[in-house]
């Protein structure tokens, strides 16, 4: 049989349930008909599809593929007669052949005829028939396969077009997100009318103002011509590049975690959801842009959020009264708090999950006149631990806390209010540290870095894991080095005490204004002053001032009484700086912080100094001869380097 396969191509089944549409669209393309076909040869075939007859030859889809028969070779289609049946001999019996494909090549045969006479004078027989042997059938016509695109086409143009409906679909959402819209109209817009919606979308977006949003999307810079108009945005994030770099780009997948660390799982629909939803949305622009603490604030008319950037204030969104308020009794529901209690204090705390890192949230509530207040610190343990040369020490600072840090026991105590970089400082030492060959291990309310090598234990009341419970069982896990998050009160300051008179290296922070000031702490703490004085090695106190931005900062003459309330003064015409305004800093003038350090080393004589009882003026005075350097003299050191300015001295100290 001669023919012409055309296409064959098989597909699994998983790929023909994923492709049923496109190939129930591009079997309409084609006529179908189910026919029985019967061949000369006697053959029959049944449930095949008829595609296409020409005047000389059939296409018929077959199991194995399309094949194109000319007429001869069959004999009917539905009973409907094709051709007339070619002369053939009565076949000889012969042994059961097993069926082949029918062959359109009819079987040659030649007819008989008689002998030439002989050219000899012997007679002839009266009459001799001879046969002719029977040719061979020609051989059939190699099957010629030939390949037709057209379905190959249609599937490429299919899947291009899904590709730009699946763009267009994520630019409008990305969009949406962007500018705080309305997405359910806009993406079902956009998915029911594939292109012609996101088309839609594009021209009243950039062409009118349907969307209503609940903030702007850019910084509010204030014009030279006059004061800022009131706007969500008040002032720009401390870290442009950051801003700049999260502008525009889709929320990431922002998961809140249970006390398991699990998923929490909520509905799509709700006020609890939508609470949830905001919270999520505050906190990643929060993470975004690195702030320190999260204020939500009621008023009379709304909400307000303000972040705590390199610590100041910045206004950054406002909700209204009924957001504000599911956004306040989600964010207690996530703390584990009572959410029907609003006329006490309460804190808690929660954990997110967001770009492969955890982050922990404490959340402190507070009664006011207009409702709930609710005061968020971040610990974003992605942030990374500082190195040491980072802080902003002075060279000769640097060496003395390195060589401090590597002895054996002993104290080293950050002090500095709330907010300057006292755990950040300690984290930074522990890192100088061999992880690999010492036992560290650390409590802290919560853990604000993680750190490798070391064990870290997170104090949790309700589980009756205290300061004081975790560090005894601390002292039985044979550390060597011990980092205490703060010592509270005077049980486990005794404690800590006690461990670092006993071989251990203990770090730790408190409260106190300076570093002379945290001797006088401990003895109101009821600690002995010979305990104070054994114990400690050094007392590094910090004050944290914004960096000037060294793009933008621009040089004045000094007029020489700038820092006269801190006891110092420049000589007139002395070069110093001031903030100015450019896109690096977002005109804020300022890039970063950087610390104001005193480091207080006690050696034998100031020991000795603290056991007979001295005040600390006369211990700031013996501390001074011996090469100590106060806040007032780092400041303005920072000042005439070009790094701050004398107004953020002013106000760090």
């Amino acid at each position: 049989m001669v023919g012409r396969v055309l296409y064959t191509q098989r597909v699994p089944l998983s790929a023909q349930k994923g492709w049923l549409p496109l190939f129930l669209a591009i079997g309409l393309l084609y006529p179908v008909s189910a026919a029985e076909v019967v061949f000369e040869n006697g053959q029959v075939a049944r449930g095949v599809t008829v595609a296409s007859e020409t005047a000389t030859h059939i296409a018929i889809m077959m199991p194995e593929g399309m094949v194109r028969y000319p007429k001869q070779a069959i004999r009917s289609i539905d009973g409907r007669p094709l051709s007339p049946a070619l002369e053939t001999p009565e076949p000889t019996p012969t042994t059961a052949q097993p069926t082949a494909t029918p062959s359109p090549v009819p079987v040659v045969t030649t007819p008989l005829v008689a002998a030439p006479e002989p050219a000899s004078s012997e007679p002839a027989p009266t009459e001799v028939l001879q046969v002719e042997e029977q040719k061979p059938p020609p051989e059939p016509a190699q099957i010629s396969r030939e390949y037709r695109w057209n379905v190959e086409l249609l599937l490429l143009g299919l899947l291009f077009l899904s590709g730009v409906w699946m763009r267009s679909l994520q630019w409008v959402q990305r969009d949406l997100y962007a500018r705080e819209g309305d997405p359910r109209f806009w993406s079902l817009l956009a998915l029911v009318l594939p292109g012609l919606g996101a088309a839609i979308y594009w021209l009243v977006a950039f062409f009118g103002d349907g969307f209503h949003r609940k903030r702007a999307l850019s910084p509010n810079v204030p014009s030279s011509s006059g004061p800022p108009s009131k706007s969500p945005w008040m002032l720009p994030p401390a870290d442009p590049a950051a801003f700049l770099a999260g502008k525009g780009k889709t929320r990431k997948g922002f998961e809140f975690l249970d006390s398991g660390r699990k998923s929490i799982k909520v509905n799509d629909s709700g006020d609890a959801a939508s609470g949830l939803a905001t919270a999520s949305e505050m906190l990643e622009e929060a993470l975004l842009e690195k702030a320190s603490d999260i204020h939500i604030e009621p008023t009379s008319e709304d909400y307000r959020v303000r972040f705590r950037l390199d610590g100041l204030m910045h206004e950054r969104m406002s909700y209204s009264l009924s957001d504000g308020l599911r956004l306040v009794t989600s964010l207690k529901s996530l703390a584990e708090i009572d959410i029907a209690e609003k006329r006490k204090a309460q804190d808690g705390r929660f954990r997110a999950h967001l770009s492969g890192r955890d982050v922990d949230f404490r959340l402190a509530t507070a009664n006011s006149i207009h409702g709930e207040k609710l005061v968020i610190r971040v610990l974003d343990h992605g942030r990374g631990i500082l190195d040491l040369t980072s802080l902003g020490m002075s060279e000769d600072m640097l060496a003395t806390f390195q060589s401090v840090i590597r002895s054996r026991n002993g104290m080293i105590l950050a002090t500095g209010p709330t907010g300057s970089g006292k755990t950040s400082t300690l984290y930074a030492a522990l890192r100088e540290l061999d992880a690999t060959r010492m036992n560290i291990m650390t409590i802290e309310d919560p853990a604000e870095y993680e750190l490798p090598g070391a064990t870290q234990i997170a104090v949790n009341p309700r589980a009756g894991v205290t300061y004081e419970s975790g560090l005894r069982s601390i002292l039985r896990q044979d550390p060597d080095v011990i980092l205490v998050g703060e010592m509270r009160d005077k049980e486990a300051t005794e404690v800590t005490l006690r461990a670092a008179l006993t071989g251990h290296l203990v770090l730790s922070s408190l409260h106190t204004k300076d570093a002379v000031g945290t001797i006088s702490r401990l003895q109101d703490m009821g600690i002995e002053r010979y305990q104070v004085a054994s114990a400690l090695l050094m007392i590094i106190a910090q004050r944290l001032v914004r960096v000037l931005c060294p793009h933008c900062r621009q040089p004045y003459e000094a007029a020489g009484d700038e820092l006269d309330s801190l006891g110092f003064s420049f000589e007139s015409g002395t070069i110093l700086y001031k903030p100015g305004a450019c896109e690096h800093c977002l005109n804020t003038g300022f890039s970063g912080r950087t610390g104001l350090f005193e480091l207080l080393v006690i050696n034998e004589d100031l020991r000795k100094s603290i056991s007979e009882g001295m005040n600390e003026a006369e211990l700031a005075a013996l501390a001074t001869t011996q090469g100590f350097r106060s806040y007032h003299y780092d400041g303005a050191e920072k000042c005439l380097l070009g790094i701050t300015t004398v107004e953020e001295v002013l106000q760090a100290v």
